[in-house]
């Protein structure tokens, strides 16, 4: 009878054990295809914000260079200018420098212009100043070398007074130095 015991407990010890293979397998199963939904469905945000803001990138980058062509051919004063910026970016205005006599355009930080105007005028009825004579349109930050605008940005402010200031004084420092050269070499001659 011993054996005959065992033999049942057995065989319902493996019926339990199949039985909860089976169940796990099942839960396996619904853990693997939720966590596959899980983490696809969050990489495919991710990737789409990605896609969303690249997309804005390159139109607001095809903007900045429409404004910029066009402002190359019809731009005469920074009043035109004004209108063609709230033409393509509404929300967005430029700034305007009457001391270096610029109008820059930033739509975004690392999309903008900067306009080179040869005058400043002046309004007689609303002595509202505005700039005139458009000479060029920078557009280095577009091509990908933003730093030659914010040295060129200084040097219209402070560099053509230091550069005027700062010429005379290499010639005269170079007259003493030719001097003294022409002593030590007298020197080292009869020596």
């Amino acid at each position: 009878m011993n054996v005959k015991n065992i033999s049942i407990a057995l065989t319902v010890l493996v019926i339990a054990l199949l039985a909860t293979l089976l169940m796990q397998k099942g839960s396996y199963v619904s853990q693997a295809t939720e966590h596959y939904t899980k983490t696809t469905t969050n990489s495919y945000k991710g990737a789409s914000k990605i896609i969303e803001y690249v997309n804005n990138s390159i139109d607001v980058n095809k903007g900045v260079w429409t404004l910029a062509c066009e402002a190359v051919q019809t731009v005469k004063t920074s009043q035109d200018q004004a209108r063609l910026e709230s033409k393509y970016f509404p929300a967005t205005k430029g700034s305007m420098s009457i001391a270096n006599m610029t109008r820059r355009f930033e739509a975004t930080g690392a999309y903008y212009i900067i306009s080179k105007f040869s005058k400043v005028e002046v309004d007689k009825k609303t002595e509202v100043k505005s700039l005139a004579g458009l000479v060029s349109v920078n557009v280095n930050a577009l091509v990908g070398n933003p730093g030659e605008e914010i040295a060129e940005e200084e040097e219209g402010e402070e560099g053509a007074e230091e550069a005027v200031e700062e010429a005379p004084a290499p010639k005269k420092a170079a007259k003493p130095a030719k001097a003294a050269k022409g002593k030590k070499g007298k020197k080292g001659k009869k020596r």
